[in-house]
């Protein structure tokens, strides 16, 4: 049983289980029969021996032996009786379908003991043994009026009543044969029917199953009894996320039930039993379809995620030992920087020279340079740790602000701070943030032009500090931007690439985020969100 297929083993249940009914019904039905049969013949034969006695009462009154002897012969040829016979008042035989017997006397049930005269007093039956024939005896009382003038008898043989009641039922069993083989006929069909209607989606269901077995996660499986919100309770709620689409318990964020539903998890106890739901899967194997579908869906989600993770990861380790590196190498840099430094300044001091101290000042640059290489190098790779503590955002704001003020003034580029007075106390590093809001700004001044602005703000809202730097320059091509926040990544001809990866990394400590919108020729924005509750306490 366990190598067919589902539609056979349906179809074989449903085959058994109607030859069993109708095994057990015909059982019933015969029995039945039967014991209708034999209660029909039992009154038919004591009807028959009311109508001889009736008949018989005229010859008994004028005692006609002729009359009764056709009378009884009469019932022999009718009926497939045993014997029949008229007794007198005193039992003595007066007809009988076997003339020997007249003259005699009645003969009791085998056990009653002799032939007795007592008149029946009503209507007997009873089953007698003659001759080691058994036999089943109607007797009635041959009355006229309130006097009783003696009594009629007919027998049947109890094996030709059963034979008789056998060829009947025979006739039946036939029938019932011939309709159980009609209903079952109909029914292996049917159920081969249903069975075909049942197993067809499981069949889809399982190719599908075995193509995401084989590596296709975009497998589907088709449900076309799918409506939708809009259809089926006539929803006009456009701005849901689900308006209009199938499928609406995997979208998040809907506006069912007049409030905002989360995540598939989240909400599908409740859309199970929405009607939209149940008409969408239809039954048991529907709702499996579907439950197949989110399921790859989300397969296909978390593996996305989990590739995500991992490149990241990879990334994260890779960063970390590119900054070991850096961080070594930028150590023993420093010493040799240093003393290069003292050299040079030497060399200034002591010998004098157009020419020597061009080419010094050069050195002296070119070092400072290498130090500050060297210095982004380790605040990278090995930042400090943070010293959290409530600080007024639009005051580090201005403060920054004011250390590249002068620089910006010289390049004729105008500074606009734009501040929320309502913003609260945010849990902050505030030489963190100032270091991260001079890098945007020394980029901004970079990217942007004589005579254009840059505007920094702040906004409070939700528990969040959003603060903003835009500028006007010539925008950030749209393949970059994912890219800016690489480590060593640079379009600039100097520095080392490690500006806005600080910046990330700063924010990101802070549990906040950054995030880039740019334009070629409108400028760039950069927006960082700060939560304003963490570390608010001193």
């Amino acid at each position: 049983m366990n190598k067919l297929g589902l539609g056979l083993k349906f179809s074989l249940a449903v085959t058994m289980l109607i030859v069993l009914t109708m095994t057990v019904v015909a059982t019933l039905v015969i029995s039945n029969q039967r014991e209708a049969l034999r209660e029909n013949t039992a009154q038919s034969n004591l009807s028959m021996t009311r109508n001889l006695a009736h008949d018989a009462e005229g010859p008994m009154l004028v005692f006609d032996p002729l009359r009764l002897d056709e009378l009884v012969t009469t019932v022999l040829d009718a009926t497939a009786c045993s014997y029949a016979m008229v007794t007198d008042r005193d039992g003595r035989i007066v007809a009988h379908t076997k003339r020997r017997m007249i003259g005699s006397l009645a003969r009791q049930a085998e056990g009653d003991g002799p032939a007795g005269r007592t008149l029946p007093v009503g209507e007997i039956i009873r089953e007698r043994l003659i001759d080691g024939v058994q036999v089943k005896e109607f007797t009635v009382p041959i009355t006229i009026g309130s006097e009783t003038l003696g009594a009629a008898t007919i027998a049947y043989s109890a094996r030709g009543t059963d034979t008789a009641i056998e060829r009947d039922l025979a006739k039946l069993r036939r029938s019932i044969v011939f309709i159980t083989g009609v209903v079952l006929l109909f029914g292996v069909v049917g159920a081969f029917a249903v069975s075909s209607v049942m197993t067809r989606p499981i069949t889809r269901l399982k190719q599908k199953m075995q193509d995401v077995q084989a590596g296709n996660l975009n497998a589907e499986v088709e449900n076309p009894r799918i409506v939708t919100c809009r259809e089926r309770l006539n929803c006009r709620k456009t701005d849901c996320p689900a308006y209009g689409k199938p499928r609406c318990w995997a979208v998040a964020g809907t506006f069912c039930h007049d409030t905002v539903q989360g995540q598939f998890a989240q909400k599908i106890g409740d859309c199970r039993k929405c009607v939209v739901y149940r008409e969408s899967c239809g039954d048991e194997i529907g709702e499996l379809v579907e439950v197949f579908n989110q399921m790859v869906k989300d397969l296909r989600y978390n593996l996305s995620e989990l590739e995500k993770v991992n490149t990241e990861k990879s990334r994260m380790e890779r960063l970390s030992a590119l900054g070991e590196m850096a961080s070594t190498v930028a150590h023993e840099t420093k010493n040799p920087l240093n003393s290069i430094r003292l050299a040079t300044s030497y060399l200034k001091k002591n010998f004098q020279g157009e020419i020597l101290t061009e080419f010094l000042e050069i050195i002296e640059q070119e070092v400072a340079r290498l130090n500050e290489l060297t210095s982004g190098f380790l605040g990278y790779s090995k930042p400090a740790p943070l010293k959290l503590k409530p600080c007024d955002i639009n005051a580090v704001i201005r403060s920054t602000v004011d250390l590249v003020r002068q620089d910006a003034t010289d390049r004729n580029i105008e500074l606009v701070v734009l501040t929320d007075d309502h913003a609260p106390p945010v849990g902050c590093d505030i030489s963190q943030i100032k270091q991260a809001l001079l890098n945007l700004l020394i980029n901004a001044m970079d990217a942007s032009a004589a005579g254009s602005a840059i505007t920094v703000t702040t906004e409070s809202a939700d528990r969040r500090i959003r603060i903003s730097v835009q500028d006007t320059g010539a925008g950030i091509p749209q393949d970059e931007i994912e890219n800016i926040f690489k480590p060593f990544y640079t379009t600039k001809t100097r520095g080392a690439g490690l500006g806005l990866a600080i910046v990330e990394r700063i924010v990101k400590e802070h549990g906040g985020e950054i995030r880039v919108v740019s334009s070629r020729g409108k400028g760039t924005t950069f927006t960082i969100d700060l939560s304003a509750h963490a570390y608010a306490k001193p």
